[in-house]
């Protein structure tokens, strides 16, 4: 069998610690140092057997390791990447990839100039529904994509602020903590963004930053859509309810998008395909019909590590590399310009 691959983990948040009990269970990897100054990182760290550092730099100085996945909050992203990658060891950063654009495309500059692999973690990318409607887009099953229709609505709890960066310019506001998913899915699907206008802002609470947003957008294959998103409503509509994938959101098994072709629709996650029952007579006079289509076990995080394993091991590239991940950085940084101006913005 091979040797199991020794990951570094930075951060033992939320997503961090997701991150370390599904490398516990690999059969490719494991966390053998975690770097995170807080009380419960040391308890991890003691229960998966890996040497704890409260500081980044101290782990990359002691612990010997093939690959690094960062999990902090989005300031910390660049700096701790841009540590792992001088040291020529290959980054697994979880999104955004860094909270500014110019920190990202330093990023992505050194990990080309320096030959390391950089993945970021935009792991919806791996989930079986959306592999299907890649391939079900691809194959021209739905016909020619004319619009889409994003909706990501929740009401986070109060203590979910106590930390500063979520509540403060650049790192906080659901655009850039939450949104950034759904765009990043959206692009995949529908092609780059090359247009977009905001409206929005600080509604249905009191931060510096938006927890509210419409948004109307154009893509470079000539689709439309329209996002609305907002952490302060009670809502059964956007990923993590709709799939169940967030242990901490309890399901609803609503869908989230809608992907309209001028042959067929499609629901995401439901998977519901919708189209007339006569192709030959495909117009609104004629009945529709709906059909489920099968989906397979949701094991995206668990996808997305066995991915960089093999990006560690130089099997192949990343499913989602910096230079992707950093044009999905930049619909979110457009939608926070043109909530600043109430104006457009053109991304290309």
């Amino acid at each position: 069998m091979t040797e199991r691959l020794r990951f570094a983990l930075f951060g033992a948040g939320n997503i961090g610690e997701r991150h370390l009990r599904l490398a516990a269970a690999h059969s490719q990897c494991a966390v053998v140092a975690l770097a995170d100054p807080s009380d419960h990182s040391k308890k991890l760290a003691k229960e998966f057997s890996a040497q704890h550092f409260s500081d980044p730099n101290a782990l990359l100085a002691e612990a010997k390791v093939d690959g690094a996945i960062i999990a902090t909050p989005n300031d910390l992203h660049a700096s701790i990447a841009l540590d792992c990658i001088d040291a020529g060891i290959p980054v697994l950063v979880e999104k955004p990839i860094t909270d500014t654009i110019s920190s990202g495309e330093a990023l992505v500059e050194a990990a080309k100039s320096q030959g390391v692999a950089l993945a970021v973690g935009h792991h919806r990318r791996f989930d079986p529904v959306i592999e299907i409607a890649k391939e079900l887009i691809d194959s021209g099953e739905l016909g020619k994509l004319v619009a889409v229709e994003c909706t990501w609505a929740l009401r986070k709890h109060d203590s979910y602020y106590e930390a500063p960066w979520r509540t403060t310019r650049p790192s906080g506001g659901p655009a850039l903590i939450n949104l950034i998913h759904d765009l990043d899915l959206l692009r995949y699907l529908a092609g780059d963004i090359v247009k977009l206008y905001a409206q929005g802002g600080a509604i249905g609470r009191t931060h510096e930053v938006e927890d509210t947003l419409s948004v109307s957008l154009r893509f470079s294959t000539g689709a439309v859509g329209s996002v609305i998103a907002s952490d302060a409503t009670p809502s059964p509509w956007g990923w993590e309810q709709g799939t169940g994938e967030n242990p901490e959101v309890p399901a609803t098994g609503q869908p989230c998008f809608k992907l309209l072709g001028t042959e067929a629709s499609l629901a995401i996650p439901t998977l519901e395909l919708w189209r007339h029952t006569d192709r030959s007579n495909a117009n609104w006079h004629h009945p529709l019909r709906s059909s489920l289509i099968p989906q397979s076990a949701r094991e995206s995080l668990q996808n997305q590590l066995t991915n960089f394993c093999g990006v560690v091991r130089g099997d192949h590239a990343p499913r989602v590399s910096g230079q992707d991940a950093l044009h999905t950085l930049k619909a979110v940084d457009g939608i926070q310009q043109s909530l600043a101006t109430d104006q457009p913005v053109n991304l290309v």
